[in-house]
């Protein structure tokens, strides 16, 4: 049976877990890597196992330790939680920092433009923003704006909001079935498969979000398959009518559901979704 000596372990534990290297949890904690490998091997002597092993993809936890992990996490979750909810009844302010990641889109299009007004309404929360379309778990972020609803862990989703989409062709292009589209990774949503079987081919070009799908098809003639709130305000860009119907796309919002009570979780993620589908009823 696992033995902690030291439960200041855990929290190394649960950073190199959350963040997946050792350079990540040393910076969220704070510390150096050498420290975080140092606290790995002594955890792994106590309990007479590695924490962690090594594969092609990166670091892994070790099965025998997965139950143990969910209990710090909901323990993490729910003190923090705690936290911050005593300190908003002793002072009436919300103060903390967030960890965020959105598409590209979402947070180009729909967030960013009203950062101001969040400012000036929780002038002490701290909003750290990562853009990336392709970002299906929760790992190290406080909340997650993503297509693929998470089917593991003990996450909330919450739909915030469908994009529509249809194929395009650049108004000046010579042959419309060359297009532009997302890595081979995001296959499975209905854009990529919808674009695939029309054209006939895969993509000749393929980047990491719809923005740079939007940009690249802009400025090369391409073909691609967008959002309607950027493939029609563009004049380069007409619908192609006759494709087949893109699936809707939808965007959940998700977080862990040990912090559903921390009140500057809240109201962020109640803002991000208002962002969201604001925008998208415009």
């Amino acid at each position: 049976m696992p033995s902690f000596k030291n439960w200041d372990d855990l929290r190394y534990l649960i950073a190199f877990y959350r963040t997946g290297n050792m350079a990540a949890a040393a910076q969220r904690l704070d510390s150096n890597p050498a420290t975080v490998s140092r606290r790995m091997a002594r955890l792994g002597e106590a309990m007479g196992f590695p924490p962690f092993e090594k594969r092609p993809e990166g670091w892994v936890l070790n099965p025998r330790l997965e139950s143990i992990v969910e209990q710090a996490l909901q323990f993490d979750g729910a003190l923090i939680s705690a936290i911050r909810q005593e300190n908003e009844d002793n002072s009436g302010d919300l103060a903390g920092d967030l960890q965020v990641c959105v598409p590209s889109i979402v947070g180009t299009h729909m967030i960013y433009p009203r950062l101001a007004d969040f400012m000036t309404a929780y002038p002490k929360i701290r909003l750290n923003f990562t853009l990336d379309s392709l970002q299906e778990n929760l790992n190290d972020n406080d909340i997650l704006v993503t297509p693929a609803r998470p089917d593991h862990g003990r996450l909330i989703s919450v739909q915030a909001g469908i994009l529509k989409m249809h194929l395009y062709a650049h108004r000046q292009a010579t042959d419309r079935k060359d297009w532009a589209g997302l890595p081979s990774s995001h296959a499975k949503y209905s854009p990529m498969i919808v674009a695939q079987e029309y054209f006939g081919t895969c993509p000749v070009i393929r980047v990491d979000s719809f923005q740079s799908v939007h940009a690249v098809a802009a400025d090369t003639g391409l073909s691609a398959p967008l959002p309607d709130f950027i493939g029609d305000a563009d004049d380069r860009f007409r619908r192609i009518e006759d494709a087949p119907a893109v699936d809707e796309y939808p965007l959940y919002l998700c977080y862990h559901e040990t912090r559903r009570s921390d009140p500057v979780l809240k109201v962020a993620r109640e803002w991000i979704k208002e962002c969201i589908q604001d925008h998208l009823r415009s």
